[in-house]
């Protein structure tokens, strides 16, 4: 890598990573609402699945994010600075990266995975269906990832959940400096926060949502 390797390089293995956080977020969700209506049914026939109180799937939503949060927060922790480290004992050249944008790479790795989650829970409480939502969430938060990073639609990264992976961009982009803004050499078509922004927005809009339907039908 031209100037050494990056920083973000070490959470290459992130998207991936998300997927079991959208899974046990959708399953705690659809679990959750199958037990709390286990026995609702008539004598002699077993309870059908229904919907979930508004108020539970804000609270479930904010404790899959908050476990979410420090999952992610400890996983970037550990796995960028160890890194960094081994490359270096090994003569591996590193790019420099200030304290602050390391902090924004580890902590944002951190924020977005808990904002999937959240999109997660939202997704769930709205469909009802395991399988269904937790393939949404991987269609609008890993997918669009990995077109990107294979240059098939980098424009997704504007539009999806997906954009929010812009927080781990540890290349400065400086407007009087030249060079090709790919996805592969660390540039994101959404400035780091506002990438953030994006994937917050959706998962608030989508658990927001939820919350509406729920209200509109308890039961």
């Amino acid at each position: 890598m031209e100037g050494g390797l990056r920083a973000d390089l070490m959470l290459i293995g992130g998207a991936l990573g998300l997927i079991p956080v959208l899974v046990v977020a959708v399953t705690f969700v659809t679990a959750s609402g199958r037990r709390a209506l286990v026995g609702t049914g008539p004598p002699g026939r077993p309870g059908r699945p229904g919907r979930l109180p508004a108020a539970e799937v804000v609270v479930m939503a904010a404790v899959m994010g908050a476990v979410a949060f420090v999952t992610g927060l400890v996983a970037s922790a550990v796995v960028v600075p160890a890194g960094l480290a081994l490359l270096r004992a090994n003569d591996n050249p590193t790019q420099p990266l200030t304290l602050g944008t390391g902090l924004r790479v580890i902590v944002g790795h951190a924020a977005l995975t808990a904002a999937s989650a959240v999109l997660a829970v939202g997704l769930a409480a709205l469909v009802k269906r395991a399988v269904v939502a937790g393939g949404l969430a991987i269609a609008l938060v890993i997918v669009p990832y990995f077109l990107a990073v294979a240059g098939l639609a980098p424009w997704l990264l504007v539009i999806t959940p997906a954009a929010g992976f812009a927080i781990t961009q540890s290349v400065p982009t400086f407007a009087h400096v030249d060079v090709p803004q790919s996805l592969l050499g660390g540039y994101y078509p959404l400035p780091p926060w506002a990438g953030l922004a994006v994937a917050c927005g959706y998962a608030a809009i989508t658990l927001a949502a939820a919350s509406r339907v729920r209200r509109r039908c308890p039961g």
